[in-house]
């Protein structure tokens, strides 16, 4: 028996699930695993966390989740059930820790690391995508600033979760790479020296609130041409709003892959978001560096694991922001003009 096969067994056990349990489909994710499930009494989703799950942490998420069912938005959210006789909304089955919730109908546009016409966004796409985000942050204002326990994901970014190793110091032999490597470290750290420096002289007078903080397409369900459902809320905490919008232009223009006419995606991405929320002067001059900011977040993450993941990633998670870094210094007055164009008052 497998690992999914064992807590499938243990969710009919703790959850109403009426047998016959089957696995329809396993669901694109980044950091868990996600089973859509179809019972005699419906389909769900089990979703299994991959990386140590800190309870305070996941009732965090499960807390500000039910209190978005409870707004009137346009879109659903993912609503973890009660386990059978029990107040608790997950369930623990040796070294596994999952939660289970009603299966949303909606198309998944898991496009990442692709520039083909077959995975790009239509422009109506990227509106919606724009429209909810903006609508979602607004429904969070009312939400209380609550830090997320043990730690605040994005309080302090870059130290945050105290890291294995200092990010200013990071080298090659601590990950077991080759020296060759070395010109590549090198950048590393000065990129992290420049998003400190951001960060202490900038980001924290950005407009913070509860934010999603992994807005991109892979996290969304799409339906007749709009957002159906807003899904992931396992780092949901406060931060920049800002930087959610930075993570989701850098998904969906594709930056990665030096694109070479992402802005018509991009402008409409913005007037969606335009829709509930205008950025502020300050936000849009901070743009470039939140790109860049958000773009570094997967190393960050890397930094913070009991045990790094593989020196082979890191690499490449570092060519990534050496490539974004380069497209942005080249179209950086571009960007600008769009989002101060989009945004006048």
């Amino acid at each position: 028996m497998d690992a999914i096969d064992t807590v499938v067994a243990h969710a009919i056990q703790y959850f109403d699930l009426s047998t016959p349990v089957q696995v329809v489909a396993h669901l694109p994710s980044h950091y868990h695993q996600s089973v859509h499930l179809r019972a005699a009494n419906g389909d769900f989703v089990l979703k299994v966390y991959m990386v140590d799950q800190d309870d305070a942490a996941l009732f965090y998420e499960q807390r500000l989740v039910r209190w978005l069912s409870w707004r009137p938005t346009s879109f659903a959210v993912p609503l973890p059930l009660r386990r059978r006789w029990s107040l608790d909304y997950s369930a623990r089955v040796g070294s596994y820790c999952y939660s289970l919730s009603q299966f949303i109908v909606g198309e998944t546009l898991n496009f990442q690391g692709h520039a083909d016409d077959k995975h790009r966004l239509q422009f109506t796409e990227g509106y919606a995508m724009g429209t909810a985000l903006s609508e979602l942050q607004t429904m969070l204002q009312a939400r209380p600033a609550q830090h997320r326990r043990p730690s605040a994901l994005f309080q302090s970014l870059l130290t945050y979760m105290q890291p294995r190793y200092d990010p200013l110091r990071l080298a090659a032999a601590h990950v077991g790479v080759t020296s060759d490597d070395k010109v590549l470290w090198e950048w590393w750290r000065g990129e992290a020296s420049e998003l400190m420096k951001f960060m202490s002289d900038h980001y924290t007078a950005l407009p913070h609130q509860i934010c999603h903080n992994d807005y991109e397409p892979s996290n969304l369900l799409l339906r007749d041409g709009r957002v159906a459902a807003i899904l992931d809320f396992e780092f949901a905490c406060p931060a920049a709003r800002a930087l959610d919008v930075a993570m989701a232009l850098r998904m969906i223009m594709h930056l990665q892959s030096n694109p070479i006419n992402p802005w018509g995606i991009a402008e409409q991405f913005c007037h969606g978001y335009a829709e509930w929320i205008t950025l502020t002067p300050q936000e849009i001059a901070a743009m470039p560096h939140l790109i860049r900011l958000s773009t570094a977040i997967p190393m960050i993450w890397a930094m913070s694991k009991p045990n790094l993941i593989n020196s082979e990633s890191l690499v490449q998670a570092i060519q990534r922001m050496q490539q974004i870094k380069t497209w942005m210094s080249c179209h950086h007055t571009q960007l600008i003009a769009l989002l101060q164009t989009t945004f006048a008052t």
